[in-house]
C-alpha cells in the first residue's frame, strides 16, 4: 500500500493568498510588522498573466516609488499613445479637448511619452523579489481547495494541496488563521467560498497577443516607439490597443460591459477581431515589420476581467479581506487594474496592523476595510460616465462634453 500524501500544516495571524500586485503590496506592508503572516500562490513564478501591461499613473508612482526605475529600468518601455475613434480624437475634432495632444491624419498623438508599459511576467515577478528582499515569508504551488470558518476557534481552516513547477502533486497543506487576504486575482477561490452568496461580478472579456520585431526590422526601430489604442467598431464600447512593450507589443481587443451587464459581442467575436485587428497592425507596418509570436493564432489567449460598476458594493465574511481583481476593482476603459490592486492591496495591510493593535476580532477587521474601501470604491464608479460617452454618437457627445459641470 502507498502511504497517504504527508501533510504541511501551519498558524498563522494573516494568510495572504495572491501573489500578483495586490497580494506583493499587501505582503510588502507587513512584512516586518511583528505579525505572524504568510503569503502563498498556486504558480511558480515567474508566470504569465494575461493583462495589458500598461501602466496607469498611479501605479507608475506606485512601483518607481518601491524602486522599479532605479533597479530594473530596462523592464519598462515608454511610448506616446495614439488614439482614435475614441471621445478624446472625437473630441479633439471639436475643439473640445485640452493640451497634450496633437492632430494626425484623423486621431490624436500624445505629445509626450506618456504611455509606460511594463510585461506582468516581469512586474509581478519583480514584485516577488521585493518581497523576498522583506523577508516576507512565502510559498508557491500552493492551491487553495477549501476554505471553512471554524466557529469554536474563531479561525478559517484553509487547505488545499501543493504541486511542483510541473503540475506534479506534492502533498497537501492545512492552514489555520482568523484572517485571509484574498488577493487570488478573477476567479478569486477565497471570494466564491467564504461568500457563496455574494452576487457574481460583471465579466469583460479582453484577448491578448505579443507581437514581436523581426531582426532585420531591430535597428530601424523608432527611438521612442508608437502604442496605439483605437476605438474601431462605432456605437460600442469596445477597442483595441497595441501598447509597446519591451521586445515588441501587447495587443488585444476588450469589450466592456454596460450598466445592464450586456457585453457587445461574443468571445467567438472577440477571437474574430483580434486577428482582424493582427492583421491591419501587420499592413500598416508593412507586414514585414510585425509578427505573431509562433506565427498562429492560438497564443492569442482570452480572459474574462470582474469589473467595477455602478452598483459594486464591497462585501465579505468575517475575517475576509478581498483585495485587487478578487474585489472586482478593474476598471479596464480607463486602464485601472495594476493601480487598484496595489491600493487596495496596501490598504488591507493598513486595516490589518492598526486593527490588530487595537484588539479588533476579525468580523470587526473585515467591516473596518470594507468601510474604507468603500469611500475609494464610490470615487472609482463615477468614472463610469466616460465608458457612457464612447457609445454615443458625434452629436449627443458634443451635447455632453459641453454641458457645464
Amino acid at each position: 500500500m502507498s502511504a497517504k500524501p504527508q501533510q504541511e500544516s501551519r498558524q498563522v495571524q494573516v494568510l495572504i493568498v495572491g501573489l500578483g500586485p495586490a497580494g506583493a503590496a499587501c505582503g510588502m506592508a507587513l512584512a516586518g510588522s511583528g505579525l505572524e503572516v504568510l503569503a502563498l500562490d498556486r504558480a511558480h513564478f515567474p508566470r504569465d498573466k494575461i493583462c495589458g501591461d500598461a501602466l496607469p499613473l498611479g501605479a507608475q508612482t506606485l512601483v518607481q516609488h518601491l524602486g522599479l526605475l532605479t533597479t530594473s529600468p530596462e523592464l519598462q518601455c515608454r511610448s506616446s499613445l495614439e488614439e482614435r475613434g475614441s471621445v478624446r480624437a472625437r473630441g479633439y475634432d471639436q475643439g473640445l479637448t485640452g493640451q497634450g495632444w496633437l492632430a494626425e491624419r484623423g486621431a490624436i498623438l500624445s505629445s509626450t511619452a506618456c504611455l509606460q508599459t511594463v510585461r506582468r511576467h516581469d512586474l509581478d515577478h519583480w514584485l516577488v523579489e521585493r518581497c523576498r528582499e522583506r523577508q516576507l515569508p512565502m510559498e508557491f504551488g500552493w492551491q487553495v481547495e477549501s476554505l471553512r470558518w471554524d466557529q469554536a476557534i474563531q479561525r478559517w481552516q484553509v487547505r488545499g494541496r501543493i504541486r511542483t513547477r510541473e503540475g506534479k502533486p506534492l502533498k497537501r497543506f492545512a492552514i489555520t488563521t482568523p484572517v485571509v487576504v484574498g488577493c487570488d486575482g478573477a476567479a478569486s477561490a477565497i471570494q466564491r467560498q467564504s461568500n457563496p452568496a455574494r452576487p457574481r461580478s460583471l465579466q469583460a472579456l479582453a484577448s491578448r497577443c505579443y507581437l514581436t520585431p523581426h531582426e532585420s526590422q531591430t535597428s530601424s526601430a523608432q527611438a521612442q516607439p508608437r502604442s496605439r489604442l483605437h476605438y474601431l467598431w462605432p456605437g460600442e464600447s469596445t477597442y483595441a490597443w497595441a501598447f509597446a512593450v519591451p521586445g515588441g507589443f501587447n495587443c488585444g481587443v476588450a469589450a466592456m460591459v454596460n450598466r445592464h451587464g450586456d457585453l457587445p459581442i461574443r468571445g467567438r467575436d472577440l477571437m474574430e477581431r483580434t486577428r482582424q485587428w493582427i492583421q491591419t497592425l501587420n499592413h500598416d507596418w508593412d507586414h514585414s515589420a510585425v509578427e505573431a509570436s509562433h506565427h498562429n493564432t492560438s497564443t492569442i489567449q482570452t480572459m474574462a476581467i470582474p469589473v467595477i460598476h455602478p452598483t459594486t458594493a464591497p462585501q465579505s465574511s468575517a475575517g475576509i479581506l478581498l483585495a485587487g481583481d478578487a474585489a472586482a476593482l478593474v476598471d479596464p476603459h480607463q486602464g485601472h487594474g495594476i493601480d487598484r490592486a496595489l491600493e487596495s492591496g496596501a490598504l488591507a495591510a493598513t486595516v490589518i496592523r492598526k486593527g490588530v493593535a487595537m484588539g479588533l476580532a476579525p468580523a470587526a477587521l473585515s467591516e473596518r476595510y470594507q468601510q474604507r474601501l468603500a469611500v475609494r470604491v464610490r470615487g472609482w464608479q463615477q468614472q463610469w460616465q466616460a465608458l457612457e460617452l464612447e457609445s454615443m454618437n458625434d452629436t449627443a457627445l458634443i451635447k455632453a462634453l459641453s454641458r457645464p459641470r
